[in-house]
């Protein structure tokens, strides 16, 4: 069973590791993606900072105003933190691979940045199409997805082939499963790299494997943990009473479901789509861990202001508190900032583990080409005596 189990292990990493190493690394460049997006395009940060802010009706008129053929916006991002911008996104125009993202200063109402996502132009975004659809649609990301679950069989299959065998007295080296040699031995030094990084790794890379593939099947990902865990199934989304008189206003929207979470901080807002639609606005509530993540999230009716339901992700059955936990754990955001940086190093680690198993089936190789041209040149049994034609 262990022998198989290596082979599987060996060829599989052999064959698929290098893509998995542009998973992890492309996923290590967006644990701070938000943060590199502002390092790489300035403008989109170049304001000062103000007590009396613009209004989200403004905020949203002077981006609509700045796109071609002026869409009607279909969800507003809050800044990120003080001194990060406004972000309104428009429908994807035909042939793009993503919506169009308009930075917007949160005081004056300036358009600083009209930018199409996806795009080379716009690089964390194109970054997150390369690591979440490999640039190839839904195809690609039904590949990312399946690369996933090959990341969990990985980290099985790894765990087991690194358990200390007994030796002769029965005893298993612990210790020496932990460490790295330096003796001198190149061989032996790679193949403890590869050992020791995956297995203080592997409760890390197993988490990130699973929340990934719950973003990629969420469907699946929600049957297996609903017959695992008590869940309340997902509720219908609430239409607007277009009989209720004039539509509120984004800040009004903003204001009313604010009251279902005090404390809590605003992060998105989704415009209704048509007349029969709600607002909906996500925040993080103000018992949520995470900084960026909005997991609770209200609708409210866009004629009468009320709230039509309301949702806080602490107050969840367990089943629907761990699937909204798979995107912030995913990115490090549930962990803090220390759990950000342990998922940057983890996006690292597959890279580093097809380097060094690849290093070491090369090695291998070589060295057993090497054992057989010794023994076609010279055939000799183990007392030096020459073999039997």
């Amino acid at each position: 069973m262990r022998k198989t189990l290596f082979i599987l292990h060996k060829y599989a990493g052999l064959a698929l590791g290098l893509l998995l190493s542009v998973i992890g690394l492309t996923g290590s460049l967006l644990v701070f993606d938000h943060a590199l997006d502002e390092i790489l395009t300035p403008q989109t940060v170049a304001f000062q900072p103000t007590t009396n802010p613009a209004s989200y009706a403004d905020i949203l008129a002077v981006a609509q105003a700045a796109v071609p053929g002026n869409p009607a916006p279909s969800r507003l991002m809050t800044q990120r933190q003080p001194g990060s911008p406004h972000v309104v996104r428009f429908p994807a125009p035909e042939g793009a691979p993503g919506p169009i993202e308009v930075a917007v200063s949160p005081g004056d109402a300036e358009v600083l940045a009209v930018r199409g996502w996806g795009t080379p132009e716009y690089t964390m975004s194109w970054l997150y199409r390369l690591h979440y659809t490999l640039l190839a649609g839904k195809n690609g990301k039904t590949v990312v997805g399946f690369m996933g679950l090959l990341l969990m069989g990985f980290c099985i299959t790894g765990a087991v082939l690194w358990w200390p065998k007994k030796s002769k007295t029965h005893k298993r080296k612990w210790k020496r499963a932990f460490a790295i040699s330096r003796n001198g031995n190149r061989f032996r030094f790679y193949l403890d790299v590869h050992k020791v990084f995956g297995i203080y790794f592997l409760p890390l890379l197993l988490m990130i494997s699973f929340s990934g593939v719950s973003m990629v099947f969420p469907t699946q990902v929600e049957t297996v943990v609903g017959s695992l865990f008590e869940m309340e199934p997902r509720p219908a989304l609430p239409s607007s009473d277009a009989n209720s008189g004039k539509p509120i206003t984004p800040d009004q929207a903003a204001a009313i479901a604010q009251a279902a979470f005090p404390g809590g901080a605003l992060k998105r807002i989704y415009l209704p789509r048509d007349e029969s639609d709600s607002y909906g606005l996500s925040f993080r509530a103000a018992e949520e861990v995470w900084t960026n993540y909005g997991a609770s999230f209200a609708r409210v009716d866009q004629y009468s202001g009320e709230i039509l339901m309301s949702q806080n992700a602490t107050e969840l059955s367990l089943g629907n508190q761990i699937l909204r936990w798979q995107f912030p754990l995913h990115n490090g955001d549930a962990l803090g900032i220390v759990g950000r940086w342990l998922v940057l190093l983890a996006g690292l680690v597959p890279a580093l583990l097809f380097a060094t198993g690849a290093y070491l089936w090369w090695r291998k190789r070589q060295l057993q080409s090497r054992a057989q041209q010794h023994r076609a040149i010279a055939p000799e049994t183990s007392n030096g005596l020459p073999t039997e034609a």
